[in-house]
């Protein structure tokens, strides 16, 4: 039978099936990895999970406590919290979701044009990235939320537009470093086109810091989405959101603490979630780090 010769299995592993690996070690990372799928599954299944409808109001039912009947109590419309919880994951995580995908578009668009040409446009896109990074981001978005309808769609939208920079920065420098590499030369040597380079051959390289921003970014989105929906300005009730629940249950924090207290520790289990995930991913997507 043939052996193969010491390392060589080793050597023959790829760059993503080394990091995979060294991912999987990472217990803190396969907890938030974990918790991640279980609350999408929550928020995909909701309608199978939820024991009430998280809209129906039942004034005979109001602010009872967590009970076999309620577990996690209702609220001040006799409504179940533990079912307004369930279907407030899908607005939080499709706000992250969606949020994160526009400004991952954009930042990587704009990061990947400024780092690959240099000179000019480097210069006046990077003018505009800080120009956006010297406004505070949240009181841009309370601005901008506050002048037009409130909606899930619109709060998706906002944040996604506003969040970019910060990736456009990090795509930039990767690009400045990757261009200049022996691949890349190899490339134009061959006569590859601009695009073909950056897509085919730099942007793939870049993945890694991409990812790594994405999963955290989706965190930053969710504490952005319950921040609106706590100040009036998100997803308006009786649709439910974890920020609106919030909001509600401040005025009764003495005589009814599940109120604030659930919802507050879903935002914090879910961003708690993404930020092991991304640092977990961050360290096995840095080549710097060896076993």
């Amino acid at each position: 039978m043939r052996q193969l010769k010491p390392g060589r299995e080793q050597r023959s592993q790829s760059f993503w099936a080394i990091a995979f690996a060294r991912f999987r070690r990472n217990r803190l990372a396969m907890a938030g990895a974990v918790l991640m799928l279980v609350l999408y599954a929550v928020a995909i299944f909701a309608p199978q999970l939820a024991p009430y409808d998280p809209t129906v109001i039942n004034l005979r039912n109001r602010m009872e406590p967590p009970s076999r009947q309620h577990p996690l109590g209702t609220d001040i419309y006799g409504r179940d919290v533990l079912s307004r919880m369930i279907y407030g994951s899908r607005i939080s995580l499709s706000v992250g979701f969606v949020s994160v995908g526009i400004s991952i578009t954009i930042g990587t668009m704009v990061g990947a044009i400024a780092g690959y040409y240099g000179g000019l446009i480097d210069n006046v896109l990077m003018r505009m990235v800080d120009m956006v990074i010297s406004i505070p981001v949240l009181f841009l978005i309370i601005t901008v939320v506050s002048l037009i309808s409130p909606s899930i769609y619109n709060i998706m939208l906002v944040i996604g537009l506003t969040s970019w920079p910060g990736v456009a920065r990090l795509v930039r420098g990767q690009f400045l470093s990757l261009r200049e590499q022996d691949f890349t030369e190899a490339a134009r040597a061959l006569g590859a086109g601009d695009n073909r380079i950056i897509f085919r051959h730099i942007l793939p390289n870049a993945m890694g810091p991409i990812i790594v921003a994405a999963t955290l970014g989706v965190a930053a989105a969710i504490l952005v989405e319950s921040t609106l929906s706590y100040l009036g300005l998100g997803v308006q009730p009786p649709t439910p959101s974890w920020g609106n629940m919030l909001y509600e249950g401040q005025a009764y924090i003495r005589e009814a603490w599940w109120l604030s207290v659930f919802p507050g520790l879903a935002i914090l289990v879910t961003v708690l979630s993404f930020n092991m995930l991304g640092d977990g991913l961050r360290d096995a997507l840095d080549p710097r780090l060896r076993d």
